[in-house]
């Protein structure tokens, strides 16, 4: 052994030193320390001026002799023994403290060399996800409606964003509840909304949140993991936004009450499900109805449902058969894991069959079950289907009637009374509707020009919209009128769909009035114009959920 002493040691922390590494045989050295010094004077010196060299005993990575800086560096080796320390040269197992030391250096050098890389990556994810999120600004206009439940969805994302005061909704993957069926129905939901471009992906988002390629271009974003924004096409202003969302979604759902009804009937049929499951785990210490009885017991409850049970007479016959399944299950020895659950989907079928000409007790879903927030928008829509049902059956025979009227008498051509569109007013008084941004249907008479005054925006011009069934019902609507809240005007919105006009939204105050076979030139609205101008309102009112009373 090699005592290697560093530059400028004094003579006295030079003894001190060598006696620190005297020995007389590998094993035994010849002082202790407290016989040298102070033990943590002799420590410090040794360790700040000195190492010890092995001869013998050389690196496997430079192979210069491995050195130590203390005797219990030297232990560690496990060769300071007289029998076990090489007389001869022989290469160590592992490196010495300067190869490690390099080695150290050297990764600590790749590990700032490959955070610089990953910065730079990440910064560029970062550029090209903002990149990415702004070009949904530039997205066209929706082209196609939603399906039924995506619609459905999409109107209870806009209820949740109005109760809960934001602009966004989600993230998906931290909400206690679920829109439809599961987590993984929503998520295929936000997926199909977002490619017909009735949703963006919005802010807070992390590049976490999104999928990249190799050169760092987005392929995508994790749908559960960001929050959803309406589509930039429908409007930068957030509440009109959601308002003409809404009204859409709402206006296609109305359209097709029998497979919004089925989608009800589909989550309840999983709610019941789901109820057993619980019941059986809960109360019953049972597993959940085996995986090859679960589609039978979802088409049992759903059958149930189409045939006029509700959801609370579900719940109490699931509850009853649990509970005789389980009785049977304590009578009889031997059963497998999960006989009791598949028993529990025969005994349903069993009393559902038996139960109709008998009266069937209900019950509540327990807390610990959630219905999907589309259940509550969709019972809201079938109760105001059912509300104007009766009215629209009126409306539409009534207008068909007007049209087959007028089929014969007019033959109106714009090309010949261009004149006649906005001029030649006269002074005779006509009566027209008037419907106001508060919702409210009036039938005034006046005189054509006064109309007109009633309609404009501050003195500012009028449109006119020509109808086609019927085609003998015009309106006028203002000019450049600004879309504040106070000129909203929901009801004459929802009537001029309901008319076949989607050339809206429109706001302030809209005036119908008729025309006849040759002339454009407003004239009074005969008694069935408004008949029907008065049951559309009424199914406008009931659609954008006004109050009625002064209907």
């Amino acid at each position: 052994m090699e005592v290697l002493l560093e530059r400028g040691v004094s003579e006295q922390d030079t003894a001190v030193c060598l006696a620190y590494w005297a020995f007389t045989e590998p094993g035994s050295w010849t002082y202790k320390v407290a016989e040298i010094g102070a033990s943590n004077h002799v420590l410090r010196t040794v360790k700040e001026a000195s190492r010890a060299a092995l001869l013998t005993c050389v690196c496997l990575e430079c192979g210069e002799p491995m050195t130590v800086a203390t005797r219990s560096e030297m232990a560690a080796l496990g060769l300071w023994r007289a029998d076990r320390f090489p007389l001869e040269e022989s290469t160590a197992s592992g490196s010495c403290s300067e190869c490690q030391q390099a080695a150290a250096a050297w990764e600590l050098q790749e590990r700032q060399r490959a955070q610089e890389v990953e910065q730079k990556a990440a910064q560029a994810r970062v550029q090209t996800a903002s990149a990415w999120l702004a070009q949904h600004g530039s997205h066209a206009f929706p082209d196609e409606f939603p399906t039924v439940p995506h619609a459905l969805a999409l109107l209870t994302m806009i209820d949740i964003m109005e109760r809960t005061e934001r602009d966004t909704f989600g993230p998906i993957n931290v909400a206690t509840y679920t829109l439809g069926l599961s987590q993984s129905a929503d998520i295929e939901t936000l997926r199909c909304l977002h490619q017909q471009r009735w949703l963006a992906p919005a802010l807070p988002a992390t590049v976490s949140n999104f999928a990249f390629a190799e050169d760092n271009t987005v392929l995508g974003v994790y749908v559960d993991q960001v929050p959803w924004r309406l589509a930039h096409a429908l409007g930068e202003d957030i509440p009109q936004a959601r308002q003409q969302a809404a009204e859409m979604a709402t206006h296609l759902l109305l359209r097709r009450p029998s497979r919004l009804r089925d989608t009800v009937m589909e989550l309840e049929a999983t709610a019941a499900l789901a109820y057993l499951d619980g019941l059986l785990g809960r109360s019953y210490d049972e597993p959940p109805v085996p995986e090859h009885r679960r589609q039978e017991a979802y088409e049992t409850f759903h059958e149930a449902l189409l045939n006029g049970f509700n959801l609370r007479q579900l719940i109490a016959v699931a509850w009853m058969a649990a509970s005789s399944s389980v009785a049977w299950g304590q009578r009889t020895p031997g059963l497998k894991a999960g006989s009791v659950s598949a028993a529990c989907v025969t005994n349903i079928d069993r009393r559902i069959s038996v139960a109709h000409d008998r009266p069937v007790p209900e019950y509540d879903l327990p807390n610990w079950v959630s219905m999907p927030a589309t259940h509550a928008t969709a019972q809201r829509l079938l109760k105001q289907h059912e509300a104007v049902a009766a009215v629209l059956n009126q409306f539409r025979s009534l207008r068909q009637g007007i049209v087959t009227r007028d089929a014969e008498s007019l033959e109106y051509d714009a090309g010949d009374t261009t004149g006649d569109l906005e001029s030649g007013w006269g002074d005779a008084a006509v009566v027209f509707a008037l419907i106001t941004p508060d919702g409210r249907l009036k039938f005034q008479s006046e005189i054509p020009r006064a109309m007109r005054d009633k309609v404009s925006y501050a003195g500012g011009g009028v449109d006119r919209v020509i109808l086609h069934e019927p085609r003998t019902i015009h309106a006028y609507v203002g000019e450049l009128v600004t879309a504040t809240p106070e000129n909203d005007n929901p009801v004459v919105n929802e009537v001029l769909r309901l008319l076949d006009c989607y050339d809206g939204p429109f706001y302030g105050p809209v005036a119908f009035f008729s025309v006849s076979a040759h002339s454009s030139r407003p004239q009074s609205l005969d008694s069935q114009q408004q008949e029907l101008l008065t049951l559309a309102h009424q199914v406008a009112r009931t659609r954008t959920r006004l109050s009625t009373s002064d209907l």
